[in-house]
């Protein structure tokens, strides 16, 4: 048994330092004819640049979200857009306690019949202190979508993704899923047009 509880106390952890996500929320703005918007621009400039270039950030972003809207229909019209796309990204370290403070898993700190040990307790009785905490990445996309016109934002999609702290240079794959995921939440030109009708229809006396 003690063996067993070992297992799994290793695969828990392994598993906490593992990339996961991204966890996606999204709003609109209230009362937006979003049948109105068929095509799109990249904003200028985009809060991924830095100075006056387009950052390697960018560059992926940008390609990933016109690869996402074009198969959705969207047209890339840099010059009369009806919508600019903006982007944010902050990464930032994280450090996950496993003792007394977090532990990833079905774990509960402390022993049956109100006996407190200092330790992480499975439901077993047996307990193991764990030391200090497992450091990972936090990374926050965002995807603002704006009206060309105006420069109101008209939606906006937030991705929250976990990943190990050695893969900061490997945020390609991380960056792709995030925007795929945002943008899904977005709707296409019919999914739009539909709502909108729906809506007018429901409003005729």
């Amino acid at each position: 048994m003690r063996r067993f509880l070992l297992l799994f106390f290793t695969f828990v952890l392994l598993g906490g330092c593992a990339a996961t996500g991204p966890e996606i929320h999204s709003q609109r703005r209230s009362g937006t004819d979003f049948s109105a918007y068929r095509s799109f621009a990249f904003f200028s400039p985009l809060g991924t640049d830095q100075a006056e270039y387009a950052s390697l950030i960018s560059q992926q972003l940008k390609a990933e979200t016109r690869q996402a809207l074009e198969a959705r229909d969207y047209r890339y019209a840099p010059d009369a857009p009806d919508m600019l796309i903006n982007f944010t990204l902050a990464i930032r370290k994280q450090t996950a306690y496993s003792y007394p403070y977090y532990f990833p898993g079905s774990v509960f700190y402390g022993g049956f019949g109100g006996r407190r040990h200092r330790g992480v307790g499975v439901g077993f009785g047996y307990h193991f202190p764990l030391g200090g905490g497992t450091r990972y990445l936090e990374s926050i996309l965002g995807i603002d979508i704006i009206d060309a016109k105006t420069k109101d934002v008209l939606w906006e999609g937030r991705a929250k993704s976990h990943l190990p702290d050695t893969d900061r240079e490997n945020l390609e794959p991380l960056l792709k899923t995030a925007v795929e995921k945002i943008l899904a939440q977005y709707p296409s030109p019919e999914e739009a047009a539909s709502k909108d009708g729906e809506h007018a229809s429901s409003a005729q006396p």
